[in-house]
């Protein structure tokens, strides 16, 4: 049979996916409300569409870090590549034009996106603690350009919602953020090539913890 969550084939007489932890006949996930029982579960998901799709990702990425240093333009080429991944999500594979496409919403995701970095800068110039406010302001304002993308929300809203939802799940968002990164950037820092075959990876992972969430 074929489990409900991860797609991935199983024994007929399992009584849990051994890919995702979800035990059949529980409407939720394994382990309740407990973070690193979800958190395991979101990175087995990612990383089990991360090796299925790794053809289609890298040369999807590969286009993205092609196009993405484009200055203002490149806002709409973000957007492309976090809802092609998205769409793998919700099991669409994407493809290399998707990254072209998302110009609906290139004004919302721009100016998102300059807030960000701008929080970011400012934050670097506190005293002692410079670091650790970028890495603040870097957490609570991912969520929202997941949401910016999928949504068309505008800047000031998803602002407000990134933060709501980070303070709600401190945790999930917390090692998902932190350990996408590590994981998105594992190829640049040992190849710097290599970036695009785990920088899918990494996105992955945030946009598993997006999904959870993005109803709120």
């Amino acid at each position: 049979m074929r489990c409900e969550t991860c797609g991935k084939e199983i024994a007929e007489d399992s009584s849990y996916c051994p890919y995702c932890f979800r035990r059949f006949g529980e409407t939720g996930q394994t382990g309740g409300s407990s973070a690193d029982r979800d958190f395991g579960i979101q990175l087995n998901l990612a990383t089990a569409l991360w090796k299925d799709n790794l053809g289609d990702l890298v040369i999807f990425t590969l286009v993205f870090t092609l196009v993405g240093w484009l200055p203002i333009v490149n806002a709409a080429f973000i957007a492309g590549y976090i809802r092609g991944l998205q769409s793998l999500t919700r099991g669409v594979k994407p493809k290399a034009g998707d990254i072209f496409k998302a110009w609906d919403c290139f004004g919302n995701t721009l100016a998102y996106c300059l807030i960000l970095l701008a929080a970011v800068i400012v934050a670097g110039f506190i005293p002692f603690f410079g670091p650790v406010a970028q890495f603040a302001v870097t957490l609570f304002g991912t969520p929202g350009l997941y949401h910016v993308v999928d949504r068309d929300t505008n800047a000031i809203e998803a602002i407000k919602w990134s933060i709501n939802s980070v303070q709600k799940h401190f945790a999930p968002w917390l090692l998902s953020v932190l350990v996408g990164g590590i994981l998105g950037s594992i190829g640049l820092i040992v190849l710097l090539a290599g970036v695009i075959v785990t920088l899918p990876w990494g996105t992955l992972l945030i946009i598993q913890q997006y999904e959870k969430v993005k109803g709120e």
